[in-house]
């Protein structure tokens, strides 16, 4: 019988999981709308659930797959919402269910009001409607509280550079425990659940949590990896977060920006996400992808003048807009370098792209009167360099510093010397 209990709950969890990641990873192609619609849809299965469907365990204990699976699944797609998309994409669905339960609780409200029905066999329990509704709008409030613990936390941990599981399982577990307080007590006092039920369902919900926090860490690390960038970036307090999530006019934080200010290319934030959906496609149609990495080097290594190096880049980028081809993209990588993803790009391809835009970019660089700068391009192609991010990253920078030591304005690529 246990078996059983403990395999109907490992079910819930592998496929609600599963379809959130699912959706979350498909967002550029369906929009980030369906997976919000989806972690909506869930909320009323799983209050109702909470109320009155528990699966026996040993020891006495007991768990509901609605809290375990779902609501804690939730706190996971909202925590690597807030990673991926930043606070101000994290909060539309807070404020979707909230808008959405409170509705909700109008509308079955309404319906109390003794009004002539006709006298179908079955008759629908108002009453425990209502109490559900209450219960999830309750919910839906704590979760903003909840959040708000969550993003702190991981702020915290994360600047103090420990491994990524330990950094999403310590906050979605403390967020468990705020929703365990808040939630689990309106359960005892409006449905009369003994007390002796809670610690089943919150040792079911660590243990749900940290086989979460595994599977974002594989996540984050295999197939939306985070770029270097982002995981030096600063510590945002709960000030900061709290007026991100808040109502009012969202503050974009500069890592999550989509196009770079200076240039107009792609904000280097954008790179892993792009470079990740381009290497699936590789993978599932066979093509070849490559990554040309541009580096400006200023022939006075002691210059500082910063308007006038932005005013270098700014240019360099624009050329590279004009000089791509279609479907390749142009990320500005770092402060004095460019990255170009050319997908269905083979290695000599990329070569003679590469050389291209190099000859157009000197022409750039030598046209203003201003201090000399010089371009070093690295090319890395997969699969044969690679098939991960990272991988076709380090590929690339090594052969920018090949180009570098071959003399300026230099293409370096898988056979080079």
């Amino acid at each position: 019988m246990y078996f059983i209990n403990f395999l109907t709950i490992a079910a819930f969890i592998a496929v609600y999981f599963g379809a959130m990641l699912a959706l979350f990873r498909a967002r550029r192609l369906l929009g980030i709308g369906a997976f919000f619609c989806v972690l909506s849809a869930t909320q009323f299965v799983e209050a109702y659930l909470a109320i009155g469907y528990y699966l026996q365990l040993p020891f006495g204990l007991a768990i509901s797959p609605g809290p375990a699976a779902l609501f804690t699944g939730k706190l996971a797609m909202l925590l690597v919402t807030y990673i991926k998309e930043d606070a101000p994409m994290a909060r539309q669905p807070l404020y979707g269910m909230l808008l959405g339960n409170m509705l909700v609780f109008l509308l079955v409200a309404a319906l109390g009001f003794d009004l002539p029905r006709l006298p179908l066999p079955y008759a629908p329990d108002l009453g425990m409607m209502t109490k559900v509704t209450m219960l999830t709008l309750w919910a839906n409030l704590a979760l903003f509280l909840e959040c708000l613990v969550m993003f702190v936390v991981y702020e915290r941990l994360r600047a103090r550079g420990l491994g990524l599981w330990p950094v999403l399982f310590i906050p979605l577990a403390l967020a468990v425990l705020v929703e365990q307080v808040a939630t689990f007590g309106a359960l005892h006092f409006t449905f009369g659940l003994p007390l002796g039920l809670g610690t089943g369902s919150f040792l079911g919900k660590l243990v749900a949590v940290a086989l979460f926090a595994l599977v974002l860490t594989w996540y984050l690390t295999k197939v939306e990896p985070l770029p270097p960038a982002r995981r030096r970036r600063i510590r945002r307090g709960p000030r900061e977060i709290w007026d991100a999530i808040r109502p009012g006019e969202a503050t974009v934080h500069p890592e999550s920006r989509r196009y770079d200010p200076l240039t107009g290319t792609f904000h280097a934030s954008q790179f892993a996400p792009i470079c990740g959906h381009l290497l699936a496609v590789t993978t599932l149609t066979g093509r070849p992808m490559s990554v040309l990495l541009m580096s400006i080097d200023a022939e006075d290594a002691t210059a500082t003048d910063l308007e006038a190096r932005d005013a270098v880049v700014r240019r360099v980028g624009e050329a590279l807009g004009e000089g791509i081809r279609t479907g390749d993209y142009v990320v500005r990588y770092k402060e004095g370098m460019f990255a170009v993803l050319t997908p269905g790009a083979a290695h000599q391809a990329a070569l003679q792209v590469a050389s291209l835009l190099r000859r157009e970019i000197e022409n750039v660089l030598t046209a203003e009167d201003e201090p000399p700068h010089t371009l070093s391009i690295g090319v890395a192609t997969t699969p044969q360099d690679g098939t991960s991010v990272p991988q076709l990253l380090e590929a690339a920078e090594r052969r920018v510093g090949d180009a570098r030591r071959m003399g300026p304005n230099q293409v370096a690529g898988m056979f080079s010397a």
